[in-house]
């Protein structure tokens, strides 16, 4: 398993990019765009869409500062999912802020109070870089995690956002549409994309990517009519329509690449080779020129990560045959 050299963005910058909503850049392995967190502000209510690790939590805090505010005076957090690169600070900010709530899918609740299965998974994938990249993961007090429903509404800093449970990359995923400035915060459901490439790459880990519910989740996604889409993963993009209709072709063409490969023997490193060598090629030599564009993609998104939740689908669906099981 290989990782893309650490930039030098130190994160905690703040960019206004719509009436009370801020992207906070939090620097991920020092690079820019990586993951954003957005901050939704009015004059009595802070609230965070997305936390990122706890390894990036000074940049975060930072970024909201930067933004004119107190990272004390925050009072509630909206996960699009609990994906450790999304929500892994989550514990250790409501354990030093106690009127913080945390509002996430009912699937994932459980894993935030007891973050123990969710610390093993994640461990056997990342070994002896657990602390690098993600720090401390610790649980939250059950009391203040709140399980959303599909098509509820929550106020959020004067905004009203709408619950949109988007499956697909995960069983958990949900997005969050604000109606009134025409956005939707769409954690990874609508892919990774980092300014100065068009290509949208799908993040597809396991353990439960499915990719016919993530077809519905485009759909649901596009039906808002949404003017403007807020990546977690590379920032705000206003071709909405078609950004959202590269998202299913472009999985499609990663599953066709991991079929083929793994019926031919491929293992997994080799997988992620040719999945690597995929995202280099749709990113184009416009994207390619761009110092770092492929560190940013390989960070957002490891091909790795991608061969493994295709291996266990694949698999799963008896499209391949299962790999031997150590010392057979």
């Amino acid at each position: 398993m290989r990782y893309a050299e650490s930039g030098q963005f130190a994160g905690g910058t703040a960019t206004q990019v719509d009436e009370r909503i801020w992207a906070i850049d939090l620097g991920f392995q020092g690079w820019d765009q990586v993951i954003y967190a957005y901050l939704l502000a009015s004059p009595d209510e802070l609230v965070l869409i997305e936390t990122g690790p706890t390894s990036t939590l000074p940049a975060l805090q930072a970024g909201i500062a930067a933004a004119g505010f107190d990272p004390a005076a925050l009072t509630k957090i909206f996960l699009t999912h609990i994906h450790l690169d999304h929500a892994g600070a989550v514990g250790v900010i409501a354990r030093e802020q106690p009127d913080v709530t945390i509002f996430v899918h009912p699937i994932g609740a459980p894993h935030l109070i007891d973050p123990g299965k969710l610390v093993n998974s994640a461990g056997r994938l990342y070994t002896d870089r657990m602390d690098a990249l993600w720090g401390e993961v610790a649980p939250a007090p059950a009391e203040r995690v709140v399980s959303l429903a599909d098509g509820e509404t929550v106020e959020a800093a004067g905004h009203v956002l709408s619950v949109l449970f988007t499956p697909g990359h995960a069983s958990h995923h949900i997005a969050y549409w604000d109606p009134d400035p025409g956005v939707v915060f769409t954690g990874d459901v609508a892919g990774v994309r980092m300014p100065g490439s068009g290509y949208a790459l799908p993040p597809a880990p396991p353990p439960d990517l499915a990719p016919d519910e993530w077809a519905v989740s485009i759909d649901r996604l596009r039906q808002t009519g949404a003017r403007r889409l807020y990546l977690t993963h590379g920032g705000g993009f206003d071709d909405v329509d078609a950004h959202l209709a590269q998202i299913m072709p472009n999985l499609d063409a990663v599953e066709a690449i991991c079929r083929t490969a793994m019926l031919a023997g491929a293992d997994d490193d080799e997988v992620a080779a040719l999945l690597q060598a995929e995202t280099e090629a749709r990113i184009g030599p416009d994207g390619l020129a761009i110092p770092g564009m492929v560190e940013r993609y390989g960070w957002a998104s490891p091909s790795f990560l991608s061969a493994l939740g295709f291996r266990r689908l694949l698999t799963r669906r008896g499209d391949v045959p299962a790999p031997p099981r150590p010392g057979r």
